[in-house]
């Protein structure tokens, strides 16, 4: 039994990890206190009536939700501003789990200033399945949320447990990104980053296996069906991540058959899923209205494009002033005014460099795999500033407003990977090996699990205590 824990393989330790502080990230965590967990409830709902496309009602836009879950959502703001002004004002939420579903009413809740406005079903089919079975039994609304919040936590670890589970290397990596507690925060939430991490993990997961293993002779048909529906679901939970079809070019061209085969399935990827996500942007075109009236996506491109070094130097000058906030972003700074602290934060990052230059995976990692990798990486970064600037910041500021460190969560691996067997570190490497001897495995899951139940001990005590 020992040997068995010291020799833990990173999937295993993933699943029992991931259930075990997934859950008590679930249930720790306040109702609706993940970013904007109260828009992607409504959404929830409303996919579980089955409703599609958000409703525009005048100037606004956004759900008809029952009656219920208005007077749900307005108790738990209630209860959460008098603990905000007041922390010995503890959160009574009692009178709340008395409310049932049911009503005979539908009332139109207004999002139409938040992005959720604009997402499409993809991310709330699990959750909005599970509060529809929920429904059945008229349980409360806030009882439904946290069905949603299971069901989207459930999800999340079988994505990130078989994406650890395939990839040749960097497993214990990806075992420690997925439990940077921003990502165990989310992935236990409403939010529909729950899906969009477990999916983005995944794929690339699915490309390094493509591209690495021996035993993946050639790219089939099957291979490619598979290579769209993920690339769809994860395009149409959050459309920038699509940029990692760029992985492609890991994969020798002689597993697709021939460079011409090639073409035509990386040709079919990029049109038919920009074909549908085009449609999706059709549709919901509409219904975003900026927070602040001097936020203009229109202006905002206008003014970019009226000097193509302004937002170059609006991307420098915000992580300048920024970059540090963003770093803390990725690991602990959850809602609010709820931080974990600098020195902990720090611990967590430092940790995952000398796992990525530990690994003991045989495979090779080329220049190439390292190129892409890092281009994919500034690609699909550079294109979260743009979106961000242009959706959320008044036209013309020389800083991003509203970039948040999650958003880079998904792609994490691919900056960590430029650390595999550096040649500069191989003497450190054998030092290190040489003192932990066969222990690695032990050493990072005792590591993240004393990190974690600190963790939730901070948040219990910040909101309970």
């Amino acid at each position: 039994m020992k040997n068995k824990f010291y020799k833990i393989e990173p999937h295993t330790a993933f699943l029992i990890l991931g259930l075990i502080y997934g859950i008590g990230f679930l249930f720790v965590t306040p109702a609706f206190q993940v970013p904007d967990e109260y828009e992607h409830f409504y959404r929830a709902v409303y996919v579980s009536e089955g409703h599609i496309v958000p409703e525009k009602l005048g100037d606004k836009s956004g759900v008809y939700v029952p009656e219920s879950v208005r007077i749900a959502s307005l108790i738990v703001s209630d209860e959460w501003h008098s603990f905000i002004n007041d922390r010995s004002n503890k959160m009574n939420l009692t009178s709340v789990f008395n409310i049932p579903f049911k009503s005979k009413y539908m009332v139109f809740e207004d999002i139409s200033r938040i992005a959720v406005v604009t997402y499409s079903p993809v991310p709330y089919l699990v959750s909005g399945f599970a509060i529809s079975l929920g429904k059945l039994f008229n349980l409360s609304p806030i009882i439904l949320m946290y069905i949603g919040r299971l069901a989207n936590l459930l999800s999340w670890v079988l994505l990130t447990y078989y994406a650890i589970k395939i990839i040749p290397v960097h497993k214990w990596v990806l075992f420690m990104l997925s439990f940077i507690p921003l990502t165990l925060f989310e992935a236990a939430s409403l939010s529909a980053d729950s899906f969009m991490l477990g999916l983005s993990f995944l794929i690339i997961a699915i490309f390094f296996k493509y591209a690495l293993d021996s035993s993946e002779k050639k790219i089939n048909i099957k291979d490619v069906y598979i290579l769209f529906v993920i690339l769809l679901l994860l395009a149409l939970s959050k459309q920038v991540y699509f940029v990692l079809l760029l992985l492609v070019f890991f994969i020798p061209f002689e597993k697709f058959g021939s460079k011409k085969r090639m073409i035509i399935i990386v040709t079919f990827l990029i049109f038919s899923i920009l074909l549908i996500t085009g449609l999706w942007n059709f549709l919901v075109k509409d219904l975003y209205v900026p927070i602040v009236p001097q936020i203009s996506i229109t202006g905002q491109i206008f003014y970019v494009l009226g000097d193509l070094f302004r937002f170059p130097f609006v991307m420098l000058n915000t992580f300048m002033q920024l970059g540090l906030s963003y770093q803390l972003l990725f690991v602990g700074n959850f809602v609010l005014d709820i931080p974990l602290p600098v020195w902990w934060i720090g611990i967590y990052l430092f940790t995952i460099l000398p796992v990525s230059l530990l690994d003991k995976s045989h495979f090779e990692i080329t220049f190439k795999h390292k190129l892409v990798s890092i281009i994919t990486f500034i690609l699909i970064s550079v294109l979260i500033c743009a979106f961000v600037y242009v959706s959320w910041t008044p036209v013309g500021q020389n800083t991003i407003d509203g970039i948040q460190g999650r958003y880079f969560i998904p792609v994490l691996p691919l900056l960590f990977i430029l650390f595999y067997k550096m040649s500069y570190f191989k003497d450190i490497e054998k030092k290190i090996l040489l003192i932990i001897g066969n222990n690695l495995n032990l050493i990072i899951t005792s590591f993240v699990t004393i990190y974690l139940s600190i963790t939730l001990l901070i948040f219990i005590t910040s909101y309970y205590i």
